[in-house]
């Protein structure tokens, strides 16, 4: 495969909060590099090859939650469901290391991290690979001049729409005024 151009993405929103526990530290040093999903990353994989799932997972069906923030859904969704394999994806370093507490605390094995934007993820997801997906209460900007901020868009959505396996997307917002516009997912 030749090289693939990477895109321009604008991102917004923090990468780095307050600073780490020591503890906290120590879950991204020991922890975050096994939990890893494979080579997601355009520097990693240029070509943009499709990860293994079913290497990652056994086989297992795959579930996906984008932003999960400090990880409690996505540590209760693991212990929940042992049968499936899920990958977490948050640019949020400090919403990460909390998962990773989370995780070594609940036992779970069947999760996958990604510690970066989902749409690099996605762009390495197979084709109809996920049967499961979660958004949970995205797009906290309500105005319209910060549209542009969103994530639930058909540029971001089109993506997600090729990697799920049929449609199963949980989408709560907590936005009255919230839209979607212009995708045929």
């Amino acid at each position: 495969m030749t090289d693939r151009k990477r895109p321009h993405r604008n991102f917004y929103g923090r990468i780095k909060g307050k600073a780490l526990k020591a503890s906290q530290k120590a879950y991204l040093d020991e922890d975050l590099a096994s939990l890893s999903p494979g080579p997601v990353s355009w520097e990693e994989n240029p070509e943009r090859a499709p990860l293994d799932l079913d290497a990652l997972f056994g086989g297992k069906p795959v579930w996906l939650e984008v932003g999960f923030g400090g990880g409690e859904h996505l540590v209760h969704q693991a212990h929940e469901n042992p049968e499936i394999g899920i990958i977490g994806a948050e640019p949020y370093i400090n919403g990460v290391a909390m998962l990773l507490g989370k995780i070594r605390r609940a036992g779970v094995t069947n999760l996958a991290v990604h510690p970066g934007d989902a749409r690099d993820l996605m762009d390495v997801l197979p084709d109809a690979s996920i049967s499961r997906a979660f958004l949970l209460y995205p797009d906290p900007w309500p105005k319209t001049r910060h549209h542009r901020r969103r994530f639930v868009t058909p540029e971001h959505l089109q993506p997600l729409a090729r990697a799920v396996s049929y449609t199963q997307l949980t989408l709560p917002t907590n936005t009255v005024t919230w839209r979607c516009r212009g995708w045929g997912g």
